[in-house]
């Protein structure tokens, strides 16, 4: 079966709640990019593990009774879906912390106010770039030398064609040319993965 066909189709197989597949398939695509975005609204490394899982409880519930052709773009309903999870959950942590004593009460206080509920669409847009450039490289790797990959991740970090080439034991016109070669089939597959995906 086609790979780029079965992800097409990801979006409305997770309404069956039965279709273990392909909530396993989201999670991998999406866990870490709702985990990136809490993350980002300043919140411990401990209760975004427990956001993100209530994020996907919700939208495993919401997506079995969502109709998902009335959802115009997925990744904003997903943002919307985590940013109101994460005010559900400051509400919560808010209320539990006025029963306790005031030194914890305190604590608990400072911590919550320490949560920014910033301009979502931005953490989500810039968080999806990162996410898409990452998972496009782990699929393009197999198709690479370890050299290939080496070059053109040197590359990305700063190092200079030169410096590359000595280090690799290349000639320059050998190091841009495996470095553009990954370099394009890269931005190929992060178009494709956009195509997939959004």
């Amino acid at each position: 079966m086609d790979e780029y066909n079965t992800r097409r189709t990801l979006i409305s197989r997770i309404r069956d709640r039965d279709d273990d597949e392909a909530w396993e398939e989201f999670v991998q695509i999406y866990r870490r990019y709702i985990y990136a975005i809490i993350r980002n609204m300043n919140i411990s490394e401990a209760d975004a593990d427990d956001l993100v899982q209530t994020v996907l409880i919700k939208l495993m519930d919401s997506c079995s009774k969502q109709d998902m052709g009335e959802i115009r773009r997925f990744r904003s309903w997903l943002s919307t879906m985590t940013r109101n999870c994460v005010i559900d959950f400051i509400r919560k942590r808010s209320m539990e912390a006025e029963r306790f004593e005031m030194a914890v009460k305190e604590d608990e206080m400072a911590y919550l106010k320490d949560i920014r509920l910033p301009d979502i669409e931005q953490i989500a847009e810039r968080e999806w770039g990162v996410h898409l450039a990452n998972m496009a490289m782990e699929n393009i790797k197999p198709l690479f030398s370890g050299k290939a990959i080496k070059v053109f991740q040197l590359n990305l970090d700063g190092v200079e064609i030169a410096e590359i080439a000595k280090k690799m034991n290349l000639k320059e016109n050998s190091v841009y040319r495996l470095r553009n070669r990954v370099k394009a089939r890269l931005i190929s597959e992060i178009e494709e993965l956009r195509k997939e995906y959004e």
